[in-house]
This record gives C-alpha cells, sequence and structure tokens, in this order.
C-alpha cells in the first residue's frame, strides 16, 4: 500500500465509488459524517456503528510570511529651486526709464555740484595698486604672478575695503599656501573667463558652488576682482546692499531683494552695477570718482 493512501476499500458502481466499511465491510449503510481538519473524510458504518477516516491526507496551506515594511528613508533634502533662465530673470530689474524724472534731475543737480566743489586728483597709489593686479589677474599674469602678491590683494585695503579676511585666513594657513594660491588662481579664472553668463558665474562663487572654492572669498573680493580687471564697466561699490543703498538714496529706485531662482546675488551684483552706470552717465574721470559721488550724494 503506498504511503499516506486510505486503507478503506472502495467498491464501484459504474464510475462512482462507494466507501466499504472497513470492520464489516458493508457498504450500504456508510454515511459521511463530516470533512476532517486534514482533508480526509468521516465516515460511519450503521450497520456496525463503527466510524472510520478514510482519503489522503491533504497538506496543511503554509502559512504566508508577514511581509516586513520596507525601513522608512530619511526624507532627502530639498531640492534647490530651478534657476529661471537669465534672460527670464532679467526682465524683472529695473531700468534706468524706471526712475522717476524729478529724482533724476535732483540727481543730476548733485552731480554737478559734486564735480564742481569736491576735487578729485586722483590717487597715484590706487592707480597703480590696480594696475598691478590688473596684469596679475589677465589671462598671461594669472599664472605669473607670485603667491605673496595673491595674499597681498585679498589683504590690502587699497581701492575698496573687503571687510573681515579671518575665513580666509584660517582655510590658507589649514591647506598651506600652495593649495590655497591654486584655488585663489581658480576663483578669477573662472569669474574673468570660465563658462556661462558672467553673472551666473559670479553666484556660483559667491555660494561656494565652483569645483574649487576658496573659503573667505566672498562678494565684496570678487566684485573688487571685477572692478580691477574690467575698471571701464565695473564700479568698486562691492556688495549689492551697498548698490541697492546707494540707488534708493540718490535715484530713488527700490531694488529687488534676492532669491535663489532668478534674482541671484550674482545676477543683481552685475545687473545693480550696469544700472548705476547708466544712471551715472559722463563727466568722471575714473569709477573710483564715480562711486566717490554715490557716497556723497547719499547722504545728502
Amino acid at each position: 500500500m503506498a504511503e499516506g493512501r486510505s486503507c478503506v476499500p472502495e467498491a464501484y458502481v459504474g464510475d462512482v465509488a462507494l466507501i466499504v466499511c472497513p470492520l464489516c465491510v458493508r457498504e450500504d449503510d456508510v454515511h459521511l459524517v463530516r470533512t476532517l481538519p486534514d482533508g480526509r473524510k468521516e465516515a460511519r458504518c450503521e450497520d456496525c456503528d463503527f466510524t472510520f477516516a478514510y482519503g489522503s491526507p491533504v497538506e496543511a496551506p503554509k502559512p504566508v510570511a508577514a511581509r516586513k515594511s520596507a525601513p522608512r528613508k530619511k526624507a532627502a533634502a530639498p531640492v534647490r529651486a530651478s534657476v529661471v533662465p537669465l534672460t527670464v530673470a532679467r526682465k524683472r530689474f529695473p531700468g534706468t526709464g524706471d526712475a522717476e524724472l524729478v529724482d533724476q534731475q535732483r540727481a543730476e543737480l548733485l552731480k554737478q555740484e559734486f564735480l564742481a566743489t569736491v576735487p578729485h586728483d586722483g590717487d597715484p597709489v590706487v592707480a597703480s595698486h590696480w594696475a598691478k593686479f590688473r596684469w596679475a589677474f589677465s589671462a598671461d599674469g594669472l599664472d605669473k604672478v607670485v603667491i605673496s602678491d595673491l595674499l597681498l590683494f585679498v589683504h590690502d585695503r587699497t581701492g575698496g575695503d573687503t571687510g573681515d579676511t579671518t575665513t580666509f585666513d584660517k582655510a590658507w594657513n589649514l591647506m598651506g599656501e600652495f593649495e590655497g594660491a591654486r584655488r585663489v588662481r581658480a576663483t578669477v579664472q573662472h569669474l574673468l573667463r570660465g563658462h556661462g553668463e558672467l553673472e551666473d558665474r559670479l553666484n556660483q562663487l559667491i555660494e561656494g558652488e565652483h569645483a574649487t572654492p576658496m573659503p573667505g572669498v566672498g562678494e565684496a573680493l570678487l566684485t573688487k576682482t571685477l572692478a580691477v580687471a574690467e575698471p571701464d564697466r565695473f564700479l568698486p561699490v562691492l556688495t549689492y546692499d551697498d548698490k541697492a543703498e546707494v540707488t534708493r538714496a540718490v535715484y530713488g529706485l527700490e531694488l529687488p531683494k534676492v532669491d535663489e531662482s532668478s534674482l541671484t546675488r550674482g545676477r543683481l551684483g552685475v545687473w545693480s552695477n550696469d544700472l548705476l552706470v547708466d544712471l551715472l552717465g559722463d563727466g568722471f574721470d575714473n569709477p573710483h570718482q564715480a562711486a566717490s559721488f554715490l557716497r556723497w550724494a547719499r547722504d545728502r
């Protein structure tokens, strides 16, 4: 007998199997009582009053393992908003036509008064200092300028005070002068001759998003670098906050606040400089005199 099969004999009538009582071997009075938990049938023979089980047990289904919940992942850091294309964002920045006529007329009168009454012979020390670093930051000079001069530019206040240098000095000392100089050169190279628009390159460096950032080289120092390298375009007014302040005080024009998606600090820094240059017009000997006028007129 095969293992697991019932030992209860079966009789057949046609194709239908009849259950035979294993005790009295009768099938006439055998009745099904119930189905057992293992799948077999329980029957009772009325003739001999014998109850028996028949059939093969059915393997109980294996319990399904409870599904383990996946470990909860840490929330990802918020994604920085995509930067709006420069040409689109530029339309949100005011131009000279947005200044009220009365404010422009007042500014012009102040300008004439300044040029007539405030002497400005030019500072030869500033001129010499800036000419030196204009060469140092040129494509030919950047790799040749000595390390001590790169460090001098950061600390020297000639022609524009760039503020506290503690962060820069700490980084320079920790990484060593050769690595520090390499990073300063990379910063200047990207600012003046890197890929993409100047406004966005400036913002990358302000935000420390360049591949080789130099800690402590912030907005003021970067803007001073632009003013040294391109004196015909950039004023030695070194932060956007300063430019926004003099624009409001002298020309009555409120400049927009910084936001990360379109009006970034780098974009606003360049556009506010260009706006001031347009509003100032001609008549100044150099950008330092123009910047002196803005500070003088701001306090009038």
